[in-house]
């Protein structure tokens, strides 16, 4: 007859291995790559962004911003972006340029702050740069 002490570790192996799998499946979620539909949007949304930096430089770090926003939610992470930075950090070759750029944008959106435009280059190119680390290959 079984043993009450062989029924407890048969039934500890068998939380701790369905644990293990949704692990799998959850860190599976957050390294895929995109899909082919995803990589269509987010490049030509950057060529947009581009484009409208000639004439509303603000305004397309404020796009930039949600782009990375957009590409880290279907990497799978949930949140505000600071949130989703915080989690994902270890995805970018640079985070503090990421960090950087998004306080760019926090200026824009929330102080009356002159900004000028080279800081809204380089807000730019760091989420450029965030985006291509993230497998977006712009």
């Amino acid at each position: 007859m079984i043993t009450e002490n062989f029924l407890g570790v048969i039934t500890l192996f068998l939380v701790v291995f369905v644990l293990f799998i949704f692990f799998l499946i959850f860190l599976k979620k957050r390294t895929s790559v995109f899909t082919s539909k995803e990589l269509e949007y987010i490049k030509s949304h950057w060529i947009r962004i581009i484009d409208m930096f000639h004439s509303y430089p603000k305004e397309a770090v404020l796009d930039g911003d949600k782009l990375l926003d957009y590409a880290l939610s279907k990497k799978g992470y949930e949140g505000s972006l600071g949130e989703k930075l915080k989690l994902s950090c270890r995805l970018f070759s640079d985070i503090d340029s990421v960090w950087s750029a998004h306080k760019v944008r926090n200026s824009i959106a929330h102080e009356m702050v002159e900004i000028g435009e080279k800081d809204l280059k380089v807000a730019l190119h760091s989420y450029k740069k965030a985006l291509n680390d993230l497998g977006a290959k712009l």
